[in-house]
């Protein structure tokens, strides 16, 4: 019940049109692209079959982590192979499973506070905010990885990663501990953590270990910064037939640091090192970079429609002459209480007056409208039935009609800032490899990790079947550029 050499191998074998890599010394065959879990979920429908596809159309890698929608993402992961399996559509043989564990959040926490106030807390835990702690004691790992096999439904998963592990080094420095006590707490904590998982791979519930770490790519001077090169000693300490195999790390067009900084005491970075040791490699955030005024999402936002400043003030000039005159309407409400509520919600031109042009990207914006706009329209329409045939059900039509419009208009007006983004990216990524390449810009930020020799797997998100084929298509395309190409890449943050 594990990935092994020959079944992974013979996996591709009904894919002639990919390429797959050896995932280091591991020995497994994986695809280039891996199913990114992290905002995947049991209670979505969408999700089963973007992963299904997944699996069934070439991508034989998965990564997830017991923090990942609070352990749903795993369930998820254990329902769709369970399905797969059954129906022999897939083998367990077949599949490289990747798990993570570390962040104590959500359901965790509640199950670690509950403990700690019984007197049986973990050792080692990092208080590091409000409902937001970390863990990497062998005793906290034993508990993490019983709950993940647990909603895997599996008996072992093929690489255990410890999560982000260099929470401890933040939170030192915030508490004013001197950063070499400690870098000698965390590597002592890391090394105490690599011990344990070997008796896990002796018992068979575990293949590979490794660490999952934002900081790998870091300046080596920085506090929270993760030497790839004291994780190989630590693991050749305990044994020199170890079983620590894989990292995972942040890259994409914009944080290069992989490739860019030489950060290891031998002068070399990241990837060459990882690729010294023939250490599997996953990337992590490909298609989202994170950059001092926010994030940055690698991907094209088509445009429905062509809109000015000007045409979004003065829609937002007619919604707001729509709310002077919400009191004569609201009168028709049912109730007190429903008249507050409807006061309440019929604001959107007074909160987007002042602020339509600070959302930061469409991203935010997209969030910013499922998470806190679309439930009020959502109410305002049910209000509308419910007061079909008297002047509030009128007015209520009318401004949800205006109100839509211009939300539209505002997710036009951030499109076209991306849609120019992605025209000089593009272009950038041009003059890096030398040459014009078709595709989206996800497509080119994809291949051009890919042609990084050491960069093993891409884990892209993956929540739609949509997604699934865009990915697949763009492994198919092929590597674009090189080491040289990645390291020379130009983009304007850096003019």
């Amino acid at each position: 019940m594990r990935a092994t050499e020959s079944a992974t191998r013979a996996y591709f074998q009904h894919f002639p049109g990919l390429t797959p890599t050896q995932f280091g010394r591991t020995g497994l065959t994986v695809s280039r692209a891996g199913f990114g879990g992290y905002r995947v979920s049991a209670e979505i429908a969408g999700h089963h079959a973007a992963l299904r596809d997944a699996l069934l159309w070439g991508i034989n890698l998965i990564d997830t982590s017991t923090n990942y929608a609070d352990g749903r993402s795993e369930q998820l992961i254990g329902e769709t192979l369970g399905e797969l399996f059954a129906e022999g559509a897939l083998r367990r043989d077949q599949v490289v499973l990747v798990t993570k564990a570390g962040y104590i959040q959500g359901n965790n926490y509640a199950m670690v506070l509950e403990r700690e106030e019984a007197g049986s807390g973990f050792p080692d835990v990092v208080h590091y905010d409000e409902e937001l702690w970390h863990c990497i004691s062998p005793e906290f790992l034993h508990d993490q990885l019983t709950r993940s096999l647990e909603r895997l439904n599996l008996p072992m998963v093929d690489i255990f990663l410890l999560h982000n592990p260099e929470y401890y080094l933040d939170w030192a420095a915030k508490h004013g501990v001197p950063l070499p006590e400690a870098r000698r707490e965390y590597y002592r904590r890391i090394h105490d953590a690599f011990a344990y998982l070997e008796t896990e791979v002796e018992r068979g519930r575990i293949g590979w270990y490794g660490i999952s770490s934002n900081s790998f790519p870091s300046d080596p001077d920085a506090d929270d910064f993760t030497s790839l090169q004291e994780v190989i000693n630590i693991a050749n300490r305990i044994s020199l037939v170890n079983h620590f195999a894989v990292i995972q790390f942040p890259a994409n067009l914009y944080e290069r640091g992989f490739v860019s900084q030489p950060n290891q005491p031998d002068g070399s970075t990241l990837i060459q090192l990882a690729r010294k040791q023939n250490l599997a490699t996953l990337i992590n955030r490909p298609l989202n970079a994170l950059q001092p005024d926010g994030l940055i999402r690698l991907a094209d936002f088509p445009v429905e429609e062509e809109v000015t400043s000007k045409e979004i003030l003065q829609a937002l000039q007619q919604l707001s002459g729509m709310e002077a005159k919400r009191e004569q309407f609201i009168e028709y409400a049912d109730d007190e209480e429903n008249r507050q509520d409807l006061q309440d919600v019929l604001m959107f031109a007074e909160l987007f007056l002042e602020t339509w042009q600070e959302f930061g990207s469409i991203m935010l914006y997209r969030d910013l409208l499922a998470h806190h706009f679309a439930p009020q329209v959502l109410y305002l329409q049910e209000q509308t039935h419910v007061h079909e045939g008297n002047p509030l059900g009128g007015f209520l039509a009318e401004y949800v009609e205006q109100a839509l419009k211009m939300f539209a208009m505002v997710g036009d007006y951030y499109r076209m800032q991306v849609r120019e983004r992605s025209r000089w990216l593009r272009k950038a990524v041009w003059d890096a490899v030398g040459q014009k390449s078709d595709g989206s810009l996800s497509s080119l930020a994809i291949r051009m990790l890919l042609g990084v020799p050491g960069v093993h797997s891409v884990l892209v998100g993956m929540r739609r079947v949509e997604y699934v084929e865009d990915v697949l298509e763009a492994t198919r395309q092929g590597e674009l550029g090189d080491e040289e190409a990645m390291k020379n890449l130009r983009v304007k943050s850096e003019e």
